[in-house]
């Protein structure tokens, strides 16, 4: 047993403390790349940054700790993340193979990593607040709009080579585009329903019906002759995983309106009372 430790602590060591590549240290596992390696590392990375800001937001940590957790301190958590994979990416200007002396820093050091990112996790929490807050939040809305343009190119083409990989299976095709956009009409129903009130929440009405629109829109397009001569694998299915995926953006930024009365109380739901008198009331305050 020791000398299977051993044998597997070398690895690890080496992985963590210096420029090896993350690899399984037992022969018995299937071995991968050192992109793969690192690219599940750095996924882990983001995963942990993610549930530490998801935790960081639960609203009986804020009541309990409302001096180290909420919005704000989410905001330090993703500048100090930002603030990381920034630098390792001036690091790695110029590095187009893993022969590249950098390559290392890519691929291993991945104690040194964690430890670099907690301390300036921690060293954000020094930054006084106020400006930072509102800085950071228009460099949030700019991050996130660039990334949700991203998303919809990575989606897009997804979806055109779903297209083309059953271009012969004609039935999978209208039943996938009909699922979507199935799910998707019943989205816009759910939404009306739970998230609008008839004299309130005006801007809810205009953004769904508003994504609605240009989703019929955008669907008309794909069809369209124009579009079929310069594209002729688009079609329907793009747009109906485009039109799912909009609806999904729409709930995402309902359920994170900080308009209470315009949000389901979905204790409430999940208990029976669906009435909307009992969802659509705001909370009355303590004092």
């Amino acid at each position: 047993m020791g000398s299977v430790l051993g044998l597997c602590s070398a690895p690890a060591l080496a992985c963590c403390c210096g420029s090896a590549a993350c690899s399984l240290c037992c022969s018995a596992c299937p071995s991968c790349k050192n992109s793969t390696s690192s690219r599940i590392m750095y996924a882990i990375m983001l995963l942990l940054g993610t549930v530490v800001c998801c935790i960081m937001l639960s609203p009986g940590l804020q009541d309990a700790l409302s001096k180290a957790v909420g919005y704000l301190a989410v905001y330090r958590m993703c500048f100090a993340m930002t603030m990381f994979f920034f630098a390792m990416a001036i690091i790695m200007i110029g590095v187009k193979s893993s022969k590249d002396p950098r390559a290392g820093i890519q691929n291993g050091f991945w104690a040194f990593k964690y430890l670099i990112l907690i301390g300036i996790a921690i060293g954000a929490f020094f930054i006084p607040g106020g400006e930072f807050g509102q800085i950071w939040m228009y460099f949030g809305m700019i991050g996130g709009f660039l990334f949700i343009i991203i998303q919809l190119v990575l989606i897009i083409d997804f979806a055109h080579s779903w297209a083309e990989s059953w271009v012969d299976k004609y039935c999978a095709l209208l039943s996938s585009s009909f699922i979507n956009y199935a799910l998707s009409i019943t989205a816009v129903v759910l939404f009306y329903v739970y998230y609008t009130t008839p004299n309130d929440c005006s801007l809810h009405k205009f953004f769904i019906s508003f994504n609605l629109i240009i989703c019929v829109i955008v669907s008309i397009v794909s069809v369209h002759p124009k579009i079929q001569e310069a594209q002729p694998r688009s079609g329907l299915l793009q747009a109906s995983v485009i039109t799912l995926y909009t609806m999904y953006l729409t709930w995402s930024a309902m359920t994170n309106s900080p308009n209470s009365a315009c949000k389901p109380d979905w204790d409430q739901i999940m208990g029976g009372n669906t009435s909307s008198s009992s969802y659509h009331q705001p909370e009355k305050s303590s004092c």
